[in-house]
């Protein structure tokens, strides 16, 4: 490993016969105005106000001893530096086209003939690149033209003798560090400790880019290729299997990664946190005898997460019992992070019966500490430190004994948690309005026994209207209501009931006597007793507030 201060005519053209590839595991070219006009801005002091700008750091991996190197960080810089030079050489105001700074920069002659010193790892920005380098920038497109037009531009009225000197600027008073390794792992660890520096590294890119390092280091091609195919696989069933409101866009393959390593064979930290991800990914990896058995191992890890997982209920779970299913429909709701228990728990027990049972216990641990209103910090941490002990536990038959014990010692009391029932309006409105669905959900399936209900057939129903006091139809509804009260509780348990869309969609909602009908003749049982009430006045929503907390503290409690 070698860290060299240079400047970047000697970073390009000190490797006359090199190429410089982008490798297929790094975004693309995606610098737009905001970055050229920086650049353009750092260039134009040169000079003026310093004698040199610092442009950071280039990480290089040499892949075969002098003729190709892996940008493993950088491409930006290196690729929109090229680019300029090309503007440069096609400016009609230049008077040597061929002048050496630009050639040293974009042109690799491995052959005594001139080929392009940058190959970029997406197609159609290489095919676009290629047209600028030829000097067809007429035919080229994409973020790569764009980048040439906009330097085009600012160098349009420059003479030959400012021509002259912004090359110079560019080919001598830019400096970089240039970090120059011939070992994989080596080149992606530098990376990663930029990044705990505060450099703006994503650890699942590392993690990508160790698997296609580690995939270039087998002997069979053949072998190599199905590496890298299953790995970008994983990434791609990740980001389009996962979604919100749970998985936020730049979680669904960090999260799942770091929840799968924790539940690896190697000794991992409780939680792992972003700037740990890629040491302990790159931990469990190496324990493995070749990266192949690693990836295999991961890809059915992330089998089994796809199955366990939910964006909203709607999980998929086949090969898990149906009351299962259900557990984890609950479990998931209650928490953002809760696959890592039920991923300890699925690898830790094989009989259904046992893992129908701790899926129960665990959706009851998340399920208390949410209605209780512990904060998602310690819901998390709670979720996280029971999967660290289900994992500890050897005897499989004891995991039910952990997990107890945690819900006892980390969730709320009842009557912690009865407060908390009492004095909340529920989550109506939004992407997490299935929690609430899913608590009278709870309540309605005490009552069917083994008849479970179907989730997308489901509505949450206001009794009495939540516009009320904001719509004259209303005026029968008022009558019963105090305006003030009714604002503090029409999003509470007491106001809600569920409903089928058909039913709730015909629903004659001018006065409560009109709502009973629908109400007596539905197919659910909490909306059917909702009907034998004379009136619906504030007592009435706050004694049934009341009763509906306590049956849901019943319902989850062991």
């Amino acid at each position: 490993m070698e860290a060299r201060y240079k400047q970047i005519r000697s970073l390009f053209g000190g490797k006359r016969g090199v190429t410089f590839r982008v490798p297929p595991y790094q975004r693309g070219y995606e610098w737009d105005e905001r970055q050229w006009e920086d650049l353009w801005l750092d260039l134009n002091r040169i000079n003026t106000h310093v004698d040199q700008h610092y442009l950071g750091s280039i990480i290089l991996l040499e892949r075969k001893a002098g003729e190709i190197y892996e940008i493993v960080d950088g491409q930006q810089r290196m690729v929109t530096l090229s680019i300029i030079m090309m503007a440069i050489r096609d400016s009609p105001n230049l008077e040597d086209p061929n002048d050496m700074r630009i050639d040293d920069i974009i042109n690799t002659y491995p052959a005594n003939e001139s080929e392009r010193k940058l190959e970029l790892a997406d197609k159609e920005a290489d095919d676009n690149y290629e047209l600028i380098w030829e000097g067809d920038s007429g035919k080229a497109e994409g973020q790569v033209k764009k980048a040439y037009d906009y330097y085009v531009d600012q160098i349009r009225n420059y003479n030959s003798e400012e021509l002259h000197i912004l090359l110079d600027n560019i080919a001598k008073y830019l400096r970089v560090v240039e970090t120059m390794a011939k070992d994989t792992s080596l080149a992606y660890t530098v990376f990663q400790s930029q990044n705990d520096r505060g450099k703006e590294v994503s650890p699942e890119i590392l993690a990508k880019a160790r698997v296609h390092g580690a995939a270039e280091d087998l002997d069979d091609e053949v072998d190599q290729r199905e590496v890298r195919g299953r790995w970008d696989h994983i990434y791609n069933l990740l980001r389009k299997n996962l979604d919100t409101p749970r998985f936020q866009e730049a979680l669904r393959v960090r999260r799942p990664m770091t929840q799968i390593l924790i539940n690896s064979h190697v000794p991992t930290p409780t939680q792992i946190d972003k700037g740990a991800l890629y040491r302990e990914f790159e931990k469990v990896l190496d324990q493995y005898d070749s990266v192949t058995e690693f990836v295999e191992w991961f890809q059915e890890q992330v089998d089994i997460y796809l199955e366990i997982s939910s964006n909203r209920y709607d999980i998929s779970g086949r090969g898990i019992p149906d009351d299962a299913i259900r557990h984890l429909q609950y479990l998931n709701s209650a928490s953002t992070h809760s696959e890592v228990l039920s991923l300890s728990i699925y690898n830790s027990v094989e009989e259904d019966i046992s893992l129908r049972e701790n899926f129960r216990l665990a959706s009851v641990l998340a399920m208390r500490m949410e209605m209780g209103g512990s904060s998602s910090a310690s819901t998390r941490d709670a979720i996280y430190t029971t999967a660290r002990e289900v994992r500890r536990e050897e005897d499989p038959t004891e995991i039910r004994k952990v997990i107890r014990d945690a819900i006892d010692s980390k969730t709320p009391s009842d009557a912690e948690i009865l407060e908390h029932l009492k004095a909340n309006q529920m989550t109506i409105r939004g992407q997490w309005n299935f929690r609430t669905l899913l608590k009278l959900v709870s309540i309605e399936e005490e009552r069917r026994g083994p008849l479970k209900m179907e989730l997308p057939n489901l509505d949450i129903e206001h009794i009495a209207p939540r516009n009320t006091f904001g719509n004259t139809k209303y005026a029968d509804w008022r009558r019963m209501l105090d305006e003030e009260e009714f604002e503090d509780r029409k999003d509470k348990l007491g106001n809600l009931t569920l409903l089928l869309p058909n039913d709730h969609s015909s629903l004659d909602e001018t006065s409560f006597e009109s709502k009973k009908h629908t109400y007596t003749n539905s197919d659910v049982k909490i909306a059917e007793e909702v009907a034998k009430y004379d009136e619906w006045d504030d007592d009435q929503i706050e004694e049934r507030n009341e009763r509906l907390a306590k049956e849901l503290i019943e319902r989850w409690s062991i």
